[in-house]
């Protein structure tokens, strides 16, 4: 009931309550007042949210507590009356609040049923959310989720909720990745859910959409083979595209969610009168050159010198995550979302934020190595390469904070020990390289005298005093002429910073994603995964096999515009580029027995064959599944199973 109502109704109940004691003081006799009986719920709404278009997802359990656990779902109405009915007899209900969305929109690229969009175009999307209290640790109960639309009532299909495992509770936990609208998405959560139920928890090590401010690429995409990441989590898939083959899995029904950020979660500039969603979303720039850039506007765009002022103008000019950040309740760490710890039970988890924008190879356009020729010498369309979007290695936030957790009561307890992180910080992927070291700028300039000049390199993040007095000089002159970013292989923080880290304190996964295939690699009793062949792959890269991976630009790449070059062993183009050890699949061989593959190798790497891996608590066994896509009728097989215990 509502707020009012509630007050209402306890006002009424102290009213009859006064006769009574009144007649008692009086010497009316020894009679007790009866209790207030507890309303009775109104009987629940037969028409179900999978009926209504404007209901976006199913419920899904979020940040689940000792004894409680969050209940969200997404509704294009505000509606009213959004509640939790859980229990036995479902005859327990909780209120849910409602918030709007508030960087949900669709552009002419977006594909929803029934609608089109001439350019960037918000749409008003609302999250309800209850918090289910009094629950026991290995205690499932029965719940739906109800709404109501200009009177009209709606509920859900009925789930089960949990709260948090205690420990020696035994918990099955998926690991996935990389959803990003791929077509095996919604096949692979289908076999997950019809041969791993129940699943307890979905660990997912980010990008979980390709642009996260397109709403319709969470909720309703349209375009058949283009699982929307809900309704492939759900089960939800025909819905939005009725004759998709695969109906996705009703996991995050009865599963809490733990995500982290992938670069596809960080969007850039925000400039909607100007640009694309896509673009936008392409476009981010590092937050210390918006932080100098700020200071030359800052007069003009905030002169009462407001703090929020300042942090929204830097945000829409860096890069933010505020799509994620209202989706997900989530534990924090001292920066917010953006990286966090959780005990689940037996398993301590850490979920980090390594991430850094993704650009491409060429020699003379913006990507990873340069900026286009005719933007040379303008710095606000310049990419800066891929840059880290927040410092995570020695002497950051994130660092000090990642120690303290490693030092903690709850993880030196705990029997399993996972960490989450979404970017190549191992691997055979075309995204293992460059490896995770901080961008390298050198600039190639001509002098006042018109000669030649380097100056750098430089390591980022560059200062505004050298910026100011050694570089924007140059380009408001119109004299850069070309510049080169660098990654080199001995400068990579997650070999040198993290990975002795987590292997000294008895780290025994690291679970990521980002290069869209399987591949693992043990170093000491540490072991890496890669599990992300979910809904499609981008190949896999070893000797002796072709193709190889793409190359650091070579002097005939640059065509005479510089003298600057790169280090070609910097960017391996085959096998982990660290010469980590890659372990072949312990029980069959996916890759020979269904595509072709001439031997064993330590990759699945497929267009049709789907890849999924569960963590068992109980038994400390992580197994890994394929199932190929092309067959509906054939059941998926375990080829791949190693302890952490």
């Amino acid at each position: 009931m509502e707020r009012r109502e509630f007050g209402k109704r306890v006002g009424m109940w102290s009213v009859a309550l006064s006769g009574p004691s009144v007649l008692a003081a009086c010497g009316g006799g020894d009679d007790t007042a009866p209790a207030p009986e507890t309303p009775a719920l109104a009987p629940l709404p037969t028409r179900l949210f999978a009926e209504d278009r404007l209901v976006l997802s199913e419920p899904m359990l979020q940040l689940p507590g000792t004894d409680s656990v969050r209940v969200v779902w997404f509704t294009e109405f505000e509606g009213q009356g959004h509640a939790v009915r859980y229990g036995a007899e479902l005859d327990r209900e909780v209120a849910a609040s409602t918030t709007k969305m508030s960087r949900m929109y669709e552009d002419a690229s977006s594909q929803v049923t029934g609608r089109s969009f001439a350019g960037v175009t918000e749409r008003d999307i609302w999250r309800h959310e209850a918090t289910v209290t009094g629950l026991k640790a290995g205690e499932r109960l029965p719940y739906v989720a109800v709404s109501q639309n200009d009177g009209q009532g709606l509920r859900s299909a009925q789930n089960q909720l949990q709260p948090l495992p205690a420990a020696g509770q035994a918990t099955r936990l998926l690991l996935t990745s990389d959803l990003q609208l791929k077509k095996m998405a919604s096949a692979n959560y289908a076999q997950v859910a019809a041969t791993m139920a129940p699943i307890d928890g979905v660990l997912f090590a980010g990008d979980l959409v390709n642009v996260p401010n397109r709403a319709s690429e969470w909720f309703d995409y349209s375009l058949l083979n283009n699982p929307p990441f809900f309704a492939a989590l759900q089960g939800t898939m025909r819905k939005w595209q009725p004759t998709s083959t695969y109906e996705g899995g009703a996991l995050l029904q009865n599963a809490w969610i733990y995500p982290i950020l992938g670069n596809h979660e960080y969007s850039g500039r925000w400039l909607p009168q100007a640009n694309n969603l896509n673009t936008m979303f392409n476009d981010p720039q590092p937050r210390w050159y918006a932080e100098i850039r700020y200071e030359q506007v800052a007069a003009i765009v905030n002169p009462g010198n407001d703090a929020a002022v300042r942090a929204r103008w830097i945000a829409d000019n860096s890069f933010e995550t505020v799509s994620y950040e209202e989706i997900f309740t989530l534990p924090e760490g001292p920066e917010g979302k953006r990286y966090y710890s959780q005990r689940i039970g037996d398993v301590f988890l850490i979920a980090l934020d390594g991430n850094r924008i993704w650009r491409g190879w060429a020699a003379c356009t913006r990507g990873k190595f340069t900026e286009a020729t005719a933007d040379i010498n303008n710095p606000e369309a310049w990419g800066f390469g891929d840059f880290q979007f927040w410092p995570f290695a020695r002497g950051s936030q994130q660092f000090a904070w990642l120690q303290e957790q490693l030092a903690s009561e709850a993880f030196r307890t705990a029997k399993y020990r996972i960490v989450l992180v979404h970017q190549s910080v191992f691997g055979l992927g075309d995204n293992a390289t460059p490896v995770m070291a901080q961008t390298q700028a050198s600039f190639d300039y001509e002098d006042e005298n018109g000669a030649r000049q380097i100056l750098g390199p430089l390591p980022f993040p560059i200062s505004a005093a050298v910026w100011n007095t050694q570089i924007k000089p140059i380009v408001d002159a119109g004299r850069m002429r070309y510049i080169k970013y660098d990654y080199p292989l001995a400068g990579d923080l997650w070999k040198n910073d993290i990975e002795p880290l987590l292997v000294a304190a008895g780290v025994q996964l690291v679970h990521m994603g980002h290069s869209h295939l399987w591949c693992r690699a043990q170093v000491g009793g540490l072991h890496y995964i890669e599990t992300s062949n979910v809904g499609n792959s981008y190949g896999a890269y070893v000797a002796d096999l072709a193709p190889r991976r793409s190359a650091a630009p070579t002097p005939a790449n640059t065509a005479g515009a510089t003298t600057l070059t790169w280090v070609a062993d910097d960017y391996p183009r085959e096998g982990d580029p660290h010469d980590r050890s890659m372990a072949l699949p312990t029980l069959r061989h996916p890759q020979v027995e269904l595509a072709g593959a001439a031997g064993p190798v330590p990759f699945v790497t497929s267009n049709d064959i789907t890849v999924y891996s569960v963590f068992d608590s109980g038994t400390g066994l992580l197994a890994s599944y394929a199932f190929d896509t092309r067959y509906p009728a054939r059941a998926p097989f375990k080829f791949d199973e190693f302890s952490l215990a």
